[in-house]
Protein backbone atom coordinates (compact mmCIF):
# COMPACT_ATOMS: atom_id res chain seq x y z
CA UNK A 1 0.00 0.00 0.00
CA UNK A 2 1.45 3.44 -1.24
CA UNK A 3 2.08 5.98 1.16
CA UNK A 4 -1.06 8.95 1.23
CA UNK A 5 0.14 12.03 0.74
CA UNK A 6 -2.16 14.92 3.01
CA UNK A 7 -2.29 18.79 1.47
CA UNK A 8 -2.52 21.88 3.71
CA UNK A 9 -5.41 24.42 2.50
CA UNK A 10 -5.33 26.76 4.76
CA UNK A 11 -7.52 29.67 2.97
CA UNK A 12 -5.19 33.21 2.77
CA UNK A 13 -6.96 36.21 4.20
CA UNK A 14 -7.15 39.34 3.26
CA UNK A 15 -4.44 41.86 4.77
CA UNK A 16 -5.67 44.96 6.29
CA UNK A 17 -3.73 46.88 3.73
CA UNK A 18 -5.45 45.65 1.39
CA UNK A 19 -9.02 45.78 2.86
CA UNK A 20 -8.05 49.43 3.53
CA UNK A 21 -7.60 50.10 -0.19
CA UNK A 22 -10.61 47.90 -1.34
CA UNK A 23 -12.79 50.30 1.39
CA UNK A 24 -11.32 53.77 -0.17
CA UNK A 25 -11.74 52.76 -3.63
CA UNK A 26 -15.67 51.68 -2.78
CA UNK A 27 -15.78 55.44 -0.98
CA UNK A 28 -14.67 57.09 -3.74
CA UNK A 29 -16.68 55.56 -6.00
CA UNK A 30 -19.69 56.22 -3.73
CA UNK A 31 -18.48 59.89 -3.71
CA UNK A 32 -18.40 60.38 -7.50
CA UNK A 33 -21.94 58.17 -7.53
CA UNK A 34 -23.82 60.45 -5.31
CA UNK A 35 -23.83 63.86 -7.06
CA UNK A 36 -24.67 62.09 -9.92
CA UNK A 37 -27.61 60.60 -8.17
CA UNK A 38 -28.53 64.04 -6.68
CA UNK A 39 -28.44 65.51 -10.48
CA UNK A 40 -30.21 62.87 -11.83
CA UNK A 41 -32.99 63.26 -9.82
CA UNK A 42 -33.13 67.14 -9.39
CA UNK A 43 -33.56 66.99 -13.50
CA UNK A 44 -36.48 64.25 -12.67
CA UNK A 45 -38.27 66.89 -10.28
CA UNK A 46 -37.65 69.95 -12.55
CA UNK A 47 -39.39 68.10 -15.77
CA UNK A 48 -42.13 67.93 -13.13
CA UNK A 49 -42.51 71.05 -12.42
CA UNK A 50 -42.00 72.13 -16.23
CA UNK A 51 -44.54 69.52 -16.85
CA UNK A 52 -46.95 71.54 -14.31
CA UNK A 53 -46.19 75.15 -15.73
CA UNK A 54 -46.66 73.97 -18.90
CA UNK A 55 -50.36 72.46 -18.13
CA UNK A 56 -50.92 76.08 -16.15
CA UNK A 57 -50.39 77.72 -19.35
CA UNK A 58 -52.06 75.50 -21.77
CA UNK A 59 -54.91 76.21 -19.58
CA UNK A 60 -55.23 79.74 -19.27
CA UNK A 61 -54.31 79.70 -23.24
CA UNK A 62 -57.96 77.43 -23.30
CA UNK A 63 -59.69 79.99 -20.80
CA UNK A 64 -58.62 83.03 -22.80
CA UNK A 65 -60.16 81.43 -26.57
CA UNK A 66 -63.24 81.05 -25.07
CA UNK A 67 -63.62 84.21 -22.72
CA UNK A 68 -61.33 86.20 -25.24
CA UNK A 69 -59.81 87.32 -21.74
CA UNK A 70 -57.50 86.03 -19.21
CA UNK A 71 -58.38 85.80 -15.70
CA UNK A 72 -57.65 87.69 -13.24
CA UNK A 73 -55.41 87.50 -9.94
CA UNK A 74 -58.85 89.01 -8.55
CA UNK A 75 -62.17 87.37 -10.49
CA UNK A 76 -65.67 87.63 -9.46
CA UNK A 77 -66.70 84.40 -7.63
CA UNK A 78 -68.66 81.77 -9.59
CA UNK A 79 -71.44 81.65 -7.48
CA UNK A 80 -74.26 83.90 -8.53
CA UNK A 81 -75.70 84.11 -5.15
CA UNK A 82 -72.04 85.37 -3.75
CA UNK A 83 -71.56 87.89 -7.02
CA UNK A 84 -74.86 88.15 -8.60
CA UNK A 85 -75.17 91.08 -10.72
CA UNK A 86 -73.26 93.35 -8.83
CA UNK A 87 -69.80 92.17 -7.40
CA UNK A 88 -69.52 91.13 -3.88
CA UNK A 89 -65.33 92.07 -3.60
CA UNK A 90 -65.22 90.26 -0.28
CA UNK A 91 -65.81 87.10 -2.08
CA UNK A 92 -63.74 86.88 -5.24
CA UNK A 93 -61.43 84.22 -5.96
CA UNK A 94 -58.19 83.40 -7.39
CA UNK A 95 -57.31 82.28 -11.17
CA UNK A 96 -56.50 79.15 -9.79
CA UNK A 97 -59.71 78.37 -9.13
CA UNK A 98 -61.24 80.15 -12.65
CA UNK A 99 -58.79 77.95 -14.73
CA UNK A 100 -60.17 74.13 -12.66
CA UNK A 101 -62.32 73.19 -15.92
CA UNK A 102 -59.53 73.78 -17.91
CA UNK A 103 -57.31 71.77 -16.02
CA UNK A 104 -60.44 69.10 -15.45
CA UNK A 105 -61.10 69.65 -11.99
CA UNK A 106 -64.36 70.40 -12.91
CA UNK A 107 -65.60 69.41 -9.34
CA UNK A 108 -63.68 71.90 -7.37
CA UNK A 109 -65.09 74.47 -9.47
CA UNK A 110 -68.78 72.83 -9.54
CA UNK A 111 -68.12 73.17 -5.66
CA UNK A 112 -67.41 77.18 -5.27
CA UNK A 113 -70.25 77.96 -7.81
CA UNK A 114 -72.58 75.67 -5.33
CA UNK A 115 -71.18 77.91 -2.40
CA UNK A 116 -73.74 80.13 -0.31
CA UNK A 117 -73.71 83.57 1.53
CA UNK A 118 -74.12 81.62 4.32
CA UNK A 119 -70.99 79.70 4.26
CA UNK A 120 -69.08 83.02 3.16
CA UNK A 121 -68.84 82.07 -0.01
CA UNK A 122 -66.80 79.17 0.52
CA UNK A 123 -67.09 75.27 -0.50
CA UNK A 124 -69.10 72.83 1.78
CA UNK A 125 -66.65 70.04 1.30
CA UNK A 126 -63.02 70.46 2.02
CA UNK A 127 -60.29 71.51 -1.24
CA UNK A 128 -57.74 68.66 -1.98
CA UNK A 129 -54.46 68.69 -2.49
CA UNK A 130 -53.12 68.54 -6.24
CA UNK A 131 -50.24 67.61 -7.25
CA UNK A 132 -49.51 69.77 -10.72
CA UNK A 133 -49.45 72.81 -8.45
CA UNK A 134 -46.60 72.11 -6.11
CA UNK A 135 -42.85 72.22 -7.29
CA UNK A 136 -41.22 68.61 -6.12
CA UNK A 137 -38.23 70.25 -5.42
CA UNK A 138 -39.91 72.09 -2.64
CA UNK A 139 -42.71 70.16 -0.76
CA UNK A 140 -45.08 71.40 1.52
CA UNK A 141 -45.33 70.31 5.09
CA UNK A 142 -48.68 68.61 4.68
CA UNK A 143 -49.20 66.98 1.15
CA UNK A 144 -53.40 66.87 2.33
CA UNK A 145 -53.75 70.98 1.91
CA UNK A 146 -54.34 73.07 -1.03
CA UNK A 147 -50.98 74.35 -1.12
CA UNK A 148 -49.64 76.12 -4.40
CA UNK A 149 -45.98 76.89 -5.17
CA UNK A 150 -46.96 78.70 -8.48
CA UNK A 151 -47.72 82.38 -9.16
CA UNK A 152 -49.37 84.18 -12.07
CA UNK A 153 -47.62 87.50 -13.50
CA UNK A 154 -50.02 90.48 -12.07
CA UNK A 155 -48.04 93.21 -13.17
CA UNK A 156 -47.24 96.26 -10.59
CA UNK A 157 -51.10 96.29 -9.23
CA UNK A 158 -50.44 100.67 -9.70
CA UNK A 159 -53.43 102.14 -10.54
CA UNK A 160 -53.54 104.82 -14.30
CA UNK A 161 -55.38 107.83 -14.64
CA UNK A 162 -58.54 105.66 -15.51
CA UNK A 163 -57.90 103.87 -11.78
CA UNK A 164 -57.50 100.79 -13.40
CA UNK A 165 -54.25 98.51 -13.33
CA UNK A 166 -51.52 99.01 -15.99
CA UNK A 167 -51.91 96.51 -17.82
CA UNK A 168 -48.47 97.17 -19.71
CA UNK A 169 -46.96 96.30 -16.59
CA UNK A 170 -47.84 92.48 -16.12
CA UNK A 171 -50.31 90.37 -17.91
CA UNK A 172 -53.16 89.18 -15.18
CA UNK A 173 -54.67 91.98 -13.27
CA UNK A 174 -57.39 92.77 -11.01
CA UNK A 175 -60.50 91.98 -12.90
CA UNK A 176 -63.30 92.89 -10.58
CA UNK A 177 -62.40 96.37 -9.18
CA UNK A 178 -63.86 98.32 -6.60
CA UNK A 179 -66.50 101.35 -6.61
CA UNK A 180 -65.24 104.36 -6.13
CA UNK A 181 -61.48 103.53 -5.76
CA UNK A 182 -60.90 101.76 -8.68
CA UNK A 183 -62.11 99.88 -12.08
CA UNK A 184 -61.95 96.33 -13.21
CA UNK A 185 -59.29 95.26 -16.11
CA UNK A 186 -59.02 92.87 -18.23
CA UNK A 187 -56.05 91.30 -20.63
CA UNK A 188 -55.38 89.00 -23.28
CA UNK A 189 -53.17 87.09 -25.17
CA UNK A 190 -53.55 88.76 -28.69
CA UNK A 191 -53.20 92.58 -26.60
CA UNK A 192 -50.04 91.15 -25.71
CA UNK A 193 -48.95 89.25 -28.71
CA UNK A 194 -49.52 92.38 -30.46
CA UNK A 195 -47.94 94.40 -28.28
CA UNK A 196 -44.47 93.16 -26.44
CA UNK A 197 -45.02 89.88 -27.79
CA UNK A 198 -45.94 86.99 -26.19
CA UNK A 199 -42.59 85.06 -26.69
CA UNK A 200 -40.64 87.30 -24.09
CA UNK A 201 -43.61 87.83 -21.53
CA UNK A 202 -43.94 86.06 -18.60
CA UNK A 203 -47.50 84.86 -17.26
CA UNK A 204 -46.91 82.03 -14.56
CA UNK A 205 -43.69 81.01 -12.55
CA UNK A 206 -42.70 79.22 -9.21
CA UNK A 207 -42.59 81.64 -6.25
CA UNK A 208 -41.63 78.95 -3.25
CA UNK A 209 -38.17 79.61 -2.71
CA UNK A 210 -36.53 79.71 0.34
CA UNK A 211 -37.23 82.83 2.13
CA UNK A 212 -41.39 82.41 1.31
CA UNK A 213 -42.47 82.28 4.86
CA UNK A 214 -45.95 80.25 3.79
CA UNK A 215 -47.20 78.15 0.96
CA UNK A 216 -50.11 79.74 -1.01
CA UNK A 217 -53.46 78.35 -1.50
CA UNK A 218 -54.98 77.72 -4.49
CA UNK A 219 -58.58 78.47 -2.64
CA UNK A 220 -57.03 81.36 -0.93
CA UNK A 221 -59.28 84.76 -1.48
CA UNK A 222 -57.16 87.36 -2.51
CA UNK A 223 -56.95 90.24 -1.15
CA UNK A 224 -58.03 93.96 -2.33
CA UNK A 225 -55.36 96.09 -3.48
CA UNK A 226 -55.30 98.87 -0.56
CA UNK A 227 -54.44 101.68 -2.83
CA UNK A 228 -53.66 103.21 -5.57
CA UNK A 229 -50.20 102.98 -5.07
CA UNK A 230 -50.38 99.08 -5.45
CA UNK A 231 -50.45 96.15 -3.54
CA UNK A 232 -47.90 96.09 -0.68
CA UNK A 233 -45.56 92.95 -0.81
CA UNK A 234 -46.48 91.90 3.33
CA UNK A 235 -49.68 91.00 1.56
CA UNK A 236 -49.02 88.71 -0.57
CA UNK A 237 -48.06 86.58 2.33
CA UNK A 238 -50.79 84.03 2.86
CA UNK A 239 -52.21 84.50 5.85
CA UNK A 240 -55.33 82.51 6.58
CA UNK A 241 -57.70 82.80 4.14
CA UNK A 242 -56.48 85.87 2.40
CA UNK A 243 -53.38 86.15 -0.37
CA UNK A 244 -52.47 87.11 -4.07
CA UNK A 245 -51.37 84.71 -5.83
CA UNK A 246 -48.85 86.99 -7.83
CA UNK A 247 -45.74 88.27 -8.36
CA UNK A 248 -44.66 91.30 -9.95
CA UNK A 249 -42.86 95.03 -9.55
CA UNK A 250 -43.91 96.67 -6.49
CA UNK A 251 -42.50 100.35 -5.64
CA UNK A 252 -43.88 100.70 -2.76
CA UNK A 253 -41.44 98.21 -1.24
CA UNK A 254 -38.21 99.68 -3.05
CA UNK A 255 -37.17 101.13 0.55
CA UNK A 256 -38.80 98.33 3.01
CA UNK A 257 -37.36 95.52 4.38
CA UNK A 258 -37.56 92.67 6.72
CA UNK A 259 -35.87 90.83 9.05
CA UNK A 260 -35.61 87.09 8.64
CA UNK A 261 -35.07 86.03 11.77
CA UNK A 262 -32.46 86.94 15.57
CA UNK A 263 -29.46 86.36 13.80
CA UNK A 264 -30.52 86.25 10.23
CA UNK A 265 -29.97 88.86 7.35
CA UNK A 266 -32.51 91.59 7.08
CA UNK A 267 -33.71 91.21 3.10
CA UNK A 268 -35.13 93.74 0.99
CA UNK A 269 -39.33 92.32 0.48
CA UNK A 270 -38.92 93.09 -3.33
CA UNK A 271 -36.38 90.12 -4.01
CA UNK A 272 -38.05 87.48 -1.71
CA UNK A 273 -42.46 87.60 -1.72
CA UNK A 274 -42.89 89.95 -4.71
CA UNK A 275 -40.64 88.26 -7.08
CA UNK A 276 -40.36 84.41 -8.67
CA UNK A 277 -38.07 82.29 -6.83
CA UNK A 278 -37.30 78.56 -6.62
CA UNK A 279 -35.30 75.99 -4.68
CA UNK A 280 -34.06 74.93 -8.04
CA UNK A 281 -29.95 75.78 -8.28
CA UNK A 282 -29.19 78.77 -10.35
CA UNK A 283 -33.25 80.11 -11.63
CA UNK A 284 -36.60 79.74 -12.19
CA UNK A 285 -39.09 77.32 -14.54
CA UNK A 286 -41.77 79.43 -15.64
CA UNK A 287 -44.24 79.70 -18.70
CA UNK A 288 -44.63 82.51 -21.31
CA UNK A 289 -47.94 83.72 -22.97
CA UNK A 290 -46.95 81.73 -26.41
CA UNK A 291 -47.28 78.22 -24.37
CA UNK A 292 -43.60 77.60 -23.69
CA UNK A 293 -41.94 77.15 -20.73
CA UNK A 294 -38.16 77.58 -20.30
CA UNK A 295 -35.58 77.92 -17.62
CA UNK A 296 -34.94 81.51 -16.26
CA UNK A 297 -31.82 82.39 -14.46
CA UNK A 298 -31.82 84.00 -10.91
CA UNK A 299 -28.68 86.84 -12.12
CA UNK A 300 -30.84 88.87 -14.80
CA UNK A 301 -30.49 91.77 -14.60
CA UNK A 302 -33.36 94.58 -12.91
CA UNK A 303 -34.83 95.93 -16.45
CA UNK A 304 -34.84 92.54 -17.94
CA UNK A 305 -37.18 91.62 -15.70
CA UNK A 306 -38.82 94.43 -16.02
CA UNK A 307 -39.23 93.71 -19.64
CA UNK A 308 -40.29 90.02 -19.30
CA UNK A 309 -42.95 91.30 -16.96
CA UNK A 310 -44.20 94.07 -18.74
CA UNK A 311 -46.90 92.96 -21.47
CA UNK A 312 -46.74 96.27 -23.12
CA UNK A 313 -44.02 98.66 -23.16
CA UNK A 314 -43.44 101.15 -25.60
CA UNK A 315 -40.53 103.57 -25.53
CA UNK A 316 -41.66 107.39 -26.59
CA UNK A 317 -38.22 108.70 -26.69
CA UNK A 318 -38.16 110.00 -22.86
CA UNK A 319 -40.38 107.17 -21.21
CA UNK A 320 -42.02 104.22 -21.50
CA UNK A 321 -45.28 105.80 -21.74
CA UNK A 322 -47.27 102.56 -21.27
CA UNK A 323 -46.42 101.88 -18.07
CA UNK A 324 -46.38 102.85 -13.95
CA UNK A 325 -43.87 104.90 -13.07
CA UNK A 326 -41.99 102.18 -10.42
CA UNK A 327 -41.77 99.98 -13.56
CA UNK A 328 -40.89 102.96 -16.07
CA UNK A 329 -37.80 103.84 -14.06
CA UNK A 330 -36.40 99.77 -13.44
CA UNK A 331 -37.13 99.42 -17.47
CA UNK A 332 -34.84 102.71 -18.22
CA UNK A 333 -31.90 101.33 -16.16
CA UNK A 334 -30.98 99.44 -19.09
CA UNK A 335 -30.06 101.15 -22.47
CA UNK A 336 -33.31 102.46 -24.53
CA UNK A 337 -34.58 101.38 -26.06
CA UNK A 338 -34.32 98.08 -24.83
CA UNK A 339 -34.27 94.87 -26.56
CA UNK A 340 -34.40 91.20 -25.31
CA UNK A 341 -32.01 88.49 -26.76
CA UNK A 342 -32.19 84.95 -25.86
CA UNK A 343 -28.74 85.36 -23.24
CA UNK A 344 -30.44 87.94 -21.47
CA UNK A 345 -32.17 84.99 -19.37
Amino acid sequence: MGPTFGFSRSARGFTLVELLVVIAIIATLVGLLLPAVQSAREAGRRNTCQNNLSQLIKAAIQYDGAKQALPGWRNDHPSMSISGTTPITANSVGWPIVLMPNLERNDIYTSWAAATQATNGLPSSVDPFLSFFVCPSSPPDSDTDPVMSYHANIGSTVLDSNNRQYKGDGVMTDTVGVSGQYAASRNNIDAVSSADGATNTLIFSEKCGSFITANSRYNAIPTQIPGATGVVPTTLVSTGSTSVAGFGLFGVANGATINTGSAGPTVNLVGYESVPSSKHPGGVIASFCDGHTQYVKDNISPWVYAQLLTSDSKWNGTNYGTNSTNVNTTLKQGPQPYKLNEGDY
